[in-house]
């Protein structure tokens, strides 16, 4: 995989910092937030999202750009006797696009670019591990009703080494933050990820555990019975004293149906991939059927 010229925007010359191949960094520099933008609209908000949350956390932004042509032709342009031509400038212009889309919505924003050859998914994955966070957008309906999800984001779900934004609202209409636990250490590790979100963003928390109807669950339910799951998340939270914190605990027939409808009133829903209940999957089934069918913004914690 390498990398394609300078963005002739002038991005490379924002101070951003350089991402490496390899999996490392430059020492003391802080892990970037990456955004990978295609041009699409859905890109678009996720660009706009990432560059929002880039801004709050005082952390650079990093607009990748992918592109394959390299793999199939060597004929990347100019055209003879055509200005500005070609399949490399083409690519170019996408990440300039998206650069520029960043820091006219955040104009403070410390933001460069990558032209990566590479398939999406694979290039993201590896970039993960060198970022604070990846933020994706996400393809329409893909043929099948209901389901808001493509293979990029469930490919970075299960396999990304950061949290996972996968951005369907750039500016959601709710200011609470929704996470889902269930006392794994997967869910732990997103609570505290939720926790610093709010923190970030300066929203409230909202801390969800759902069960599906059992006869403990029963017991675990009844008033002045101290849900052991909620009571795990307030000891890990008891230092975030900055930020707003409500609790719920909930039956439900199914779990992801209830937290795909919470999370219609939240700006996003946070989850801990392969949680308690997900039979041993990578992803877990949980979180992937939230992410097929959750219609707001989605945060993945590994």
């Amino acid at each position: 995989m390498t990398d394609g010229p300078a963005d002739p925007a002038g991005a490379d010359r924002a101070g951003g910092p350089a991402l490496t191949d390899g999996g490392s960094k430059p020492a003391g520099r802080p892990n970037p937030v990456v955004v990978g933008y295609d041009g699409s609209e859905g890109s678009a908000r996720a660009v706009l999202w990432a560059a929002r949350y880039a801004t709050a956390a005082a952390m650079p932004l990093v607009v990748v750009h992918c592109w394959v042509w390299p793999f199939f032709t060597h004929d990347l342009g100019p055209v003879s006797g055509v200005e500005d031509s070609g399949l490399r400038r083409e690519a170019e212009k996408i990440a300039a696009e998206g650069h520029d889309l960043a820091v006219r919505a955040e104009p403070g924003l410390v933001c460069s670019t990558r032209l990566l050859v590479g398939f999406p998914a694979e290039t993201l994955t590896r970039l993960s591990a060198q970022s604070s966070l990846i933020v994706t957008g996400t393809r329409g309906l893909g043929g099948f009703s209901g389901l808001l999800v493509g293979s990029v984001s469930l490919h970075l779900a299960a396999g990304s080494s950061c949290p996972l934004v996968v951005v369907r609202e750039a500016g959601p209409a709710h200011d609470t933050i929704l996470v889902a636990v269930d006392g794994s250490p997967e869910s732990d590790r997103a609570l505290v990820s939720a926790a610093d979100l709010a923190r970030t963003l300066h929203t409230s928390l909202h801390i969800l555990h759902v069960s599906t109807y059992r006869r403990h669950t029963a017991e675990q339910m009844r008033p002045g019975v101290a849900d052991p799951v909620v009571e795990r998340a307030r000891l890990l939270l008891h230092e975030a004293t900055d930020v707003t914190v409500t609790e719920e605990t909930a039956v439900a027939p199914s779990i992801p149906g209830l937290l795909v409808q919470r999370a219609d009133h939240a700006s996003c829903i946070v989850l801990g991939a392969k949680g308690s209940n997900t039979l041993g999957a990578r992803l877990g089934s949980t979180v992937h059927a939230v992410l097929h069918h959750t219609r707001g913004n989605v945060v993945v914690v590994r």
